[in-house]
């Protein structure tokens, strides 16, 4: 019998409630049933070096915090399917999900999407460098573009990153078409989600949160957490 979820609905934060800076202070907390804090030694490593602007520092370009980094790397390792990326930058988070996959020994692909050509050549190069970056598929494309043409062709995932942009239109768009492409039951972790800019009527490139709050049906998604600046919602029907 497989063992009950962790569901953190306590962690829930209105648009208001996002206005203070509240990120360093959402800690990482498992979805997963398994032993110990963390997974691995691999995985609690995450968290051991950090940049000064408290960021984790693994040796490559980007922006994650240590709770949302020990999230996507469990995300990784045990959410069963292939796995879909919106924004690569230049890999940070492909390549911690590829460290995951490599040691939870699953063979999987991530397919990741970003519209920069910078940002796909170079997060190719750091994968092309990783044990196992061969299942890192990198391409062109704007996100909801690209999640539409995945559900065209029944692309099916059990996880999602999303990370491809700030703007309230650009994550709407992805999320209306994103229960088409993650299975019931998988999950999508949203970067940015409480990141108190988006609150913020002066900044109007922020809206990730508003973004996800309005595409993401109530009978296709619930909310399962807060960690760091990320936001879990699980795909729970219907199609």
């Amino acid at each position: 019998m497989a063992k009950p979820l962790h569901r953190h609905e306590d962690s829930f934060l209105t648009l208001a409630e996002t206005a203070a800076e509240r990120r360093f202070d959402m800690p990482y907390r498992k979805t997963f049933a398994f032993d110990g804090e963390t997974l691995s030694a691999q995985h609690a490593a995450l968290a051991a070096r950090l940049h000064p602007t408290g960021m984790i520092d693994i040796g490559v370009e980007g922006w994650l915090l240590p709770a949302d980094a020990l999230k996507l790397y469990e995300m990784a390792y045990l959410c069963p399917g292939d796995i879909l990326e919106l924004g690569a930058y230049r890999g940070l988070s492909a390549t911690v999900m590829n460290r995951a996959c490599n040691e939870a020994g699953r063979h999987c692909t991530i397919i990741s999407i970003d519209l920069d050509p910078v940002s796909v050549e170079a997060s190719r190069a750091q994968l092309a460098a990783e044990p196992g970056g061969d299942r890192a598929m990198f391409f062109m494309d704007d996100g909801a573009s690209a999640t539409r043409n995945l559900a065209g062709i029944k692309r099916q995932f059990g996880f999602a990153f999303i990370d491809h942009s700030h703007r309230y239109e650009h994550v709407h768009d992805a999320c209306l078409i994103l229960h088409r492409v993650v299975a019931v039951g998988g999950f999508a972790l949203f970067h940015d989600f409480n990141d108190p800019r988006n609150s913020r009527e002066d900044v109007p490139d922020y809206g990730v949160y508003q973004g996800a709050m309005d595409g993401l049906r109530t009978d296709r998604w619930a909310f399962w957490g807060i960690y760091g600046c990320t936001g879990l919602f699980r795909r729970i029907g219907p199609c």
